[in-house]
């Protein structure tokens, strides 16, 4: 492989002829014939591995710790997955910064980040039956319990990326870097994005609906639904803040999906994928994102249970009330669900 660069004048150009990329360093070879193109930041990747550890421990944090009756495990088992795949690939992208030659360095950690996203989507679809019956079922226009198909897409999206990712990286070679693979497995990885992608601009389109509904009963009546243990009440701001991280979240994984597409439909060797500020502001900082802002308003604190408690702090100045609310508790009825919580603030 021939690599031609400039020295002093753009007119003398030296010619190196590098029989093989693992005995590269800094001295001999530019780093533009690294697999990256780049040296990989460490501080830019020791901050996303910061906050990608920050937000695992926070996460089981909430849930084997804070967490009372419902763990929520259904949301913190995907996003903590996410998390630690993220994790792994920031870390060996650290070690990548002394040596962005190892081409075995690059291809497990471009894996890991590729297809971590997939996990933190699925932890959206499996909540967000909840959330939609705090807003009220009726305004959604499906089926509430139809929401986690989405998990169903992601999972055939999850599984092209792994196909296309083993087949782009199967001819690497420590001399010579990607091979001709790369070509044929980069558009089996960008079609898993897309439909993971179509799933997410799905959830938001679906989504938008059942608040512009919600928004304008509220709008007319100061309330969104009739609950059953409630009546109709308003809706707490604190919920209001879990679905604005909700969107957000869901944006910034649509968001770094276009991303990804373009990278892969122009190829790993493009200058896109080998530019480090498009894929630390479009990849690492949305990714980033979308993590602190769902651990932020976990739903063990903002879709957590408990009701029975608020109601007897609630009403604990009519001892009528307070005396029928501790026989609920102590013949263990069965307790309101998390639906309840949140509607007032």
């Amino acid at each position: 492989m021939s690599i031609f660069f400039s020295k002093g004048h753009p007119a003398s150009l030296v010619t190196f002829t590098m029989r093989s990329i693992a005995s590269c360093d800094f001295d001999t070879c530019p780093v533009a014939a690294s697999p990256y193109g780049y040296p990989p930041s460490p501080a830019a990747e020791a901050i996303f591995l910061t906050i990608h550890i920050g937000a695992l421990l926070a996460c089981q944090l909430y849930t084997f710790y804070i967490a009372d009756r419902n763990r929520w495990l259904e949301f913190s088992v995907p996003i903590s997955i996410a998390c630690l795949l993220e994790s792994i690939g920031y870390a060996i992208r650290i070690g990548s910064s002394v040596d962005p030659w190892n081409v075995v360095l690059y291809a497990t950690s471009t894996a890991f980040i590729i297809v971590a996203p997939a996990f933190i989507a699925t932890g959206i679809y499996f909540i967000t039956p909840e959330v939609i019956k705090i807003l009220g079922k009726e305004h959604s226009p499906i089926n509430i319990a139809h929401y986690p198909l989405l998990i169903w897409v992601d999972i055939v999206g999850f599984a092209l990326q792994l196909i296309g990712i083993i087949v782009s990286f199967s001819d690497i070679s420590t001399s010579t870097g990607l091979g001709h693979n790369a070509h044929y497995g980069t558009p089996i990885i960008a079609t898993g994005i897309i439909l993971q992608a179509v799933s997410l601009i799905t959830f938001l389109s679906l989504f938008t609906i059942v608040l512009f509904q919600a928004s304008l009963t509220n709008s007319h009546y100061g309330y969104t639904t009739f609950h059953p243990s409630h009546g109709f009440v308003p809706i707490a701001q604190r919920f209001k803040f879990f679905v604005a991280m909700l969107l957000v979240s869901t944006m910034c994984l649509f968001g770094r999906g276009v991303y990804q597409v373009i990278i892969l439909s122009e190829g790993l060797e493009s200058w896109t994928a080998k530019n480090q500020a498009l894929f630390a502001g479009l990849d690492s900082f949305l990714v980033a994102e979308a993590v602190v802002g769902l651990v932020i308003a976990h739903p063990v604190l903002f879709l957590r249970d408990g009701l029975d408690k608020r109601l007897l702090r609630r009403n604990s100045n009519n001892p009528l009330i307070e005396e029928r609310g501790m026989s609920r508790l102590v013949v263990g009825s069965t307790p309101c669900s998390s639906t309840t919580n949140f509607v007032q603030g």
